[in-house]
């Protein structure tokens, strides 16, 4: 790959690693070195997979090789099945679909997201329509949406990052971990600085053990958590590992956190929030939530739900094509 008249992918010096982070715009060139893969982003995410941080001209960037590993072959897997997906008859299908559409939409809060799925059904008259990646009412924030046999294409999503802005509240916690069950005030929380703060972020950066809100849609013997849990049964909600790429401090004053999360799909920000206040030892909830990147995708490009009207839609709609790009991009093919 040439930028700028230099081949990068000859020129990078692999040694010449540091672990400056940067918020930096957002590019992608791949191309091969020394018989391996390479896909250098020029990005704010760390992706699920062993990287290396190469800091250069105030650009942050981030490294995929094609070395041994479990995160590695987990991704090389990812990638084979985005390759057969691609040269399957299926994308071929998506491509002669003159109804198979992306659009990035921002939804407000207080609403279910099935409900952008009813208002893109009633806008386009179109009954087959999807999302990736739920947001509870109480957030708000990128929906990536698809329409007609573009909705095969959704899964895909699911392996890039998700950037949130998360408003957390320490001294009080919340048996749904959010301002929208019974709060409780700890009177004896103490309070502490940023630098306390600092410290326990570090803790949860990385991958982590993280176990789901009580009140959740996962599953145990097949029923949903919040059920059982409104039912007034006991069980204990399942763990899974997640990755926190990065936790960065926007503003903070006690018992005020805003705080910039960017994590792997899975993560419950409301269990980092809850988690934080225990560490702490004072208690803490979310107290809103808004998702402002998926991958390449950012917030800022989406659509307002309450303008997707026939002529937006049409107007903001993202062709397969372009997508393909983005998503060939991240699979490093």
């Amino acid at each position: 790959m040439v930028h700028g008249g230099i081949d990068i992918c000859q020129t990078l010096n692999i040694a010449s690693i540091a672990t400056n982070i940067r918020n930096t715009p957002i590019m992608t060139f791949s191309g091969r070195g020394q018989s391996q893969c390479i896909s250098i982003i020029f990005t704010p995410f760390l992706l699920k997979t062993k990287e290396a941080l190469l800091y250069t001209n105030n650009i942050q960037v981030l490294i995929f090789l094609s070395i041994s590993g479990k995160n590695i072959d987990m991704f090389d897997n990812d990638r084979k099945t985005w390759a057969e997906f691609v040269a399957n008859q299926k994308y071929q299908n998506i491509l002669a679909d003159p109804q198979a559409k992306i659009y990035l939409i921002d939804k407000p809060k207080g609403l279910n997201s099935f409900k952008a799925v009813s208002v893109l059904r009633k806008v386009l008259n179109i009954k087959r329509v999807g999302f990736s990646g739920t947001l509870d009412p109480l957030a708000s924030g990128l929906l990536i949406m698809a329409t007609a046999k573009a909705t095969k294409l959704l899964d895909y999503f699911h392996y890039l990052p998700k950037v949130y802005q998360a408003s957390i509240l320490f001294g009080q916690t919340s048996d749904t971990y959010d301002l929208e069950g019974q709060i409780q005030i700890n009177n004896n929380a103490k309070e502490f600085d940023q630098a306390e703060l600092q410290e326990v972020l570090k803790k949860f950066t990385g991958q982590i053990d993280q176990q789901a809100p009580i009140f959740s849609a996962k599953k145990i013997g097949g029923q949903k958590l919040y059920k059982l849990a409104r039912a007034g049964k006991q069980v204990t909600p399942p763990t899974k590992k997640v990755e926190i790429h990065s936790l960065k401090i926007k503003t903070f004053s006690y018992p005020h956190l805003e705080l910039e999360v960017t994590c792997s799909a899975g993560t419950y920000i409301r269990s980092l929030a809850y988690d934080l206040g225990q560490s702490l030892g004072t208690g803490a909830l979310l107290a809103d939530l808004r998702r402002i990147a998926i991958g390449y995708f950012l917030v800022d490009k989406a659509l307002p739900l309450e303008k997707a009207d026939k002529e937006n839609l049409s107007a903001s709609s993202i062709s397969i094509e372009k997508i393909k790009a983005f998503l060939d991009q991240y699979f490093c093919q």
